[in-house]
């Protein structure tokens, strides 16, 4: 039984404080922090590769790679179009190649060998007639000649010089031709139409003094487009062909001038100077004459192979 008197009594301060209390519990202690452990890469295995040659790679499942896209370099097409010359408005029709056109070089080339050949002969009978007017006029200084051998040196020396002068007119017409007709061979082989006009090469092939420059512009501008030809061959053997080709124009026109100069001046003298010259020009020009079909035949001819005979010698042991 519980006393009552103890249930009724009010609790005090004091008597509280007599009550006994439970003991707090103890709070465990802090760990020491240590060296933390290296870390090790790769996926938390029960072993773990702890080597420096060993490394582990993430990769994306194959079903989250993205697609590739394609680059610009995958839409460029393969062959990428280059020209060589500036394209023109409109359409360029590649010329149709005929038997004509492929034979009509090789008649001109023939036409201008016979042609600069039939030059120098003229040429050559010019030269002659003139010396032997030159002869006369020496001779005459100190012995009167026969008015026949003046009439007849006369007579060749104005025959000498105007066959001369037809012959080389009719070698300039053919010379401009075949230029033309090469120039169009040499563009073909490319698929190419000449870039000049035909008025301006033959301008630049016909003028005389002109085709000094014009011509070597020309037969250089040919011998570029040719791929089948030595570059530097060509090159040496154009530029021989242009040094004899000034020099004989240079020599032609001092001879021009000094005839005109003995024409004005009525000096025996001074004409027989004028004759020397005029020979030696007319015979320079035709060893040039003569001397250029061959060059040019070298220089722009077709490569001939050579001939394979038709029986082979074996040596028999």
């Amino acid at each position: 039984m519980v006393d009552s008197d103890l249930l009724g009594a009010p609790t005090t301060p004091r008597d509280v404080a007599d009550v006994p209390r439970p003991a707090p519990t103890p709070r465990p202690a802090a760990p020491v922090p240590g060296p933390r452990p290296s870390p090790v890469s790769g996926p938390r295995s029960g072993r773990l590769y702890r080597s420096r040659h060993v490394r582990w790679v993430a990769r994306r499942p194959p079903e989250a790679i993205p697609a590739r896209r394609r680059s610009d370099l995958a839409l460029r097409p393969r062959y990428i179009p280059r020209y060589l010359y500036i394209p023109q408005w409109g359409l360029r029709d590649a010329p149709v190649v005929t038997e004509a056109a492929l034979s009509r070089r090789d008649t001109l080339t023939a036409a201008l060998s016979r042609a600069l050949h039939v030059l120098a002969a003229a040429l050559g009978l010019a030269a002659v007639a003139h010396l032997g007017r030159y002869i006369l006029l020496v001779v005459n200084r100190s012995t009167p000649v026969p008015a026949w051998t003046d009439l007849i040196t006369s007579a060749l020396v104005l025959f000498g010089g105007l066959l001369s002068v037809g012959c080389f007119v009719y070698a300039t017409v053919v010379f401009a031709r075949w230029v033309v007709a090469l120039r169009a061979d040499a563009y073909r082989r490319d698929e190419r139409r000449d870039p000049r006009r035909r008025w301006q090469i033959l301008l630049m092939a016909g003028v005389p003094l002109l085709n000094v420059w014009g011509a070597a512009v020309l037969l250089h501008e040919a011998a570029n487009m040719r791929t089948d030809l030595d570059r530097d061959r060509t090159r040496r053997r154009l530029s021989r062909i242009w040094v004899g080709w000034v020099l004989v124009n240079v020599v032609a026109v001092a001879a021009v001038v000094t005839r005109l100069v003995a024409m004005s001046s009525g000096s025996i003298q001074t004409g027989a100077d004028a004759l020397l010259a005029v020979v030696v020009s007319a015979a320079c020009s035709g060893v040039f004459a003569w001397w250029l079909p061959d060059r040019l035949d070298a220089t722009f001819g077709e490569r001939r192979e050579d001939p394979v005979p038709s029986r082979r010698w074996v040596a028999v042991g």
